[in-house]
């Protein structure tokens, strides 16, 4: 049944907001799209390919998720192999594998230890 609800985005905690933003930014080509902050939180908001990624800094919040409620942010990437060879490149260690459809995926930390994914093929509905 379709309410009209619809992802609007994915917000992450992280230690060192300009730190996490630069990764996002220059390993990925994200663009900063706002920032802002709500009481003590800093927040910026990243596009992310069609989506929208928030970054949180707050004081005292963890920016690693608790064991549990792990989640992993995923992204399909037209050109694969060449963001591949960039992320290897700069030292990032990636864990490989082929799809059953035969396309690649991988999967590395950022600086805060959340899980990223990058998709050579997106996943359908």
């Amino acid at each position: 049944m379709d309410h009209g609800v619809k992802l609007n985005h994915i917000g992450i905690y992280v230690k060192d907001l300009e730190r996490s933003l630069n990764f996002y930014k220059e390993t990925l080509g994200l663009r900063e799209r706002n920032r802002f902050s709500l009481g003590e939180a800093k927040i910026v908001v990243i596009d992310a390919f069609g989506g929208l990624l928030e970054l949180i800094q707050r004081p005292g919040a963890p920016a690693e998720p608790p064991i549990g409620s792990r989640i992993h942010i995923a992204f399909h990437v037209q050109e694969y192999k060449n963001l591949e060879k960039k992320l290897e490149r700069e030292g990032i260690q990636l864990r490989k594998a082929i799809r059953n459809d035969g396309s690649n995926i991988a999967f590395f930390k950022d600086p805060d230890g959340h899980d990223v994914e990058i998709m050579e093929r997106g996943l359908s509905p």
